[in-house]
C-alpha cells in the first residue's frame, strides 16, 4: 500500500505539472503567434491543477498511513495511526470532483469519514476493515476519472507539438541536438548557418517533434493502465483481508511503467 500510494501521489503532482505546463504553452501560443489568451481556459486549467495537486496530497497522506500500519506493534504505533487517519480523512474531505470526471470524489469523501473507527486497533484485520471503504472508492474514483487523466496528457503532448512543428516553419528551431549523436563522441558541436534550415533538417525536426510525441502518448497510455490495475489490485486484496483475515501471497503488479513516466516530469519540476 505505501509504494502505490506514494506513487499514486507522484503520479498525480506529474499530471498537475503537465496541466502547469499546459497553461504556459497558451501563453507562449499568444506571443509567438498571436493566438487570443482564452482567459476562462486559463482559469479552468488552473482550476484542475489545483484538483490533482489534492489528489496528490491526499495519495500521500494514504502513504503515510500505510506506513504507519507497519509499526503497528510499537508502542507509539496506535497513536501514530490516529494522527495519519486522521490526517487522511482531511485530504479526503477536501476532494473535488474534476471537470469531465464522475461523482467518485463524493465517494471517496464519504468513505475516509470511518477511517478513525478502528485506529487505536492493534488488530490488523479490524485496520483493514476501516480502510477497505476508502482503498474501494479510491480505485473507482482513478477508474472513472482516467479518461480524463489521459485528456490531460493527450492534450498538452498535441498543444506541445502543434507549436513546435510551427516553430520549425518559421525558422525558430536550432537543430543542434538533431546531430549531436555524431559529434559528442568527439567533443564537437554544429554549427549551422543562421540562414533558413535545410529541408533535409526540417524534414528530420518534424519527424522527431512527431515520433516524440506518440511515444509520449503512448507512455502515459501504459503508465495510467498501470498504475488503474495497481490500485485495483490493492482494493482486492485489502478486502480479502478485511474479510478473511489474510493477505494473498500473488505477487503485486510491477510500478515500473507509472515511475518511468513520473521521472522527467519530476526532474522538470525540480525533484
Amino acid at each position: 500500500m505505501t509504494s502505490t500510494a506514494s506513487c499514486l501521489s507522484d503520479y498525480y503532482a506529474a499530471l498537475a505539472q503537465i496541466v502547469d505546463n499546459h497553461a504556459r504553452l497558451e501563453r507562449l501560443q499568444q506571443a509567438t503567434s498571436g493566438v487570443p489568451l482564452d482567459a476562462q481556459d486559463q482559469a479552468q486549467l488552473s482550476d484542475v491543477q489545483a484538483d490533482l495537486q489534492k489528489r496528490s496530497e491526499m495519495a500521500k497522506a494514504l502513504a503515510d498511513l500505510a506506513k504507519a500500519f507497519t509499526g503497528l506493534s510499537g508502542s507509539k504505533a496506535p497513536a501514530d495511526v490516529s494522527t495519519s487517519a486522521a490526517d487522511l480523512g482531511t485530504a479526503l474531505a477536501a476532494i473535488p470532483n474534476m471537470p469531465g470526471g464522475s461523482d467518485a470524489a463524493t465517494v471517496l469523501q464519504n468513505a475516509g469519514k470511518i477511517l478513525t473507527q478502528f485506529a487505536q486497533e492493534r488488530d490488523e484485520r479490524k485496520m483493514a476493515k476501516s480502510i477497505d471503504p476508502t482503498i474501494a472508492a479510491l480505485s473507482q474514483m482513478y477508474t472513472q476519472e482516467k479518461p480524463v487523466y489521459d485528456s490531460i496528457d493527450r492534450t498538452y503532448i498535441g498543444l506541445a507539438q502543434g507549436i513546435a512543428l510551427d516553430l520549425v516553419n518559421h525558422n525558430q528551431v536550432d537543430p543542434n541536438s538533431l546531430m549531436a549523436p555524431a559529434l559528442q563522441p568527439f567533443d564537437l558541436s554544429s554549427r549551422v548557418p543562421t540562414e533558413q534550415l535545410s529541408q533535409g533538417l526540417a524534414d528530420y525536426a518534424r519527424e522527431q517533434i512527431k515520433t516524440k510525441a506518440a511515444t509520449d502518448i503512448a507512455a502515459h497510455s501504459k503508465a495510467s493502465d498501470t498504475m488503474d490495475g495497481a490500485l485495483k489490485e490493492l482494493a482486492k486484496r485489502t478486502h480479502e483481508l478485511a474479510a478473511e483475515g489474510r493477505m494473498p501471497q500473488r505477487g503485486f503488479p510491477s510500478l515500473a511503467d507509472v515511475e518511468s513516466w513520473i521521472e522527467p516530469h519530476q526532474k522538470q519540476h525540480g525533484k
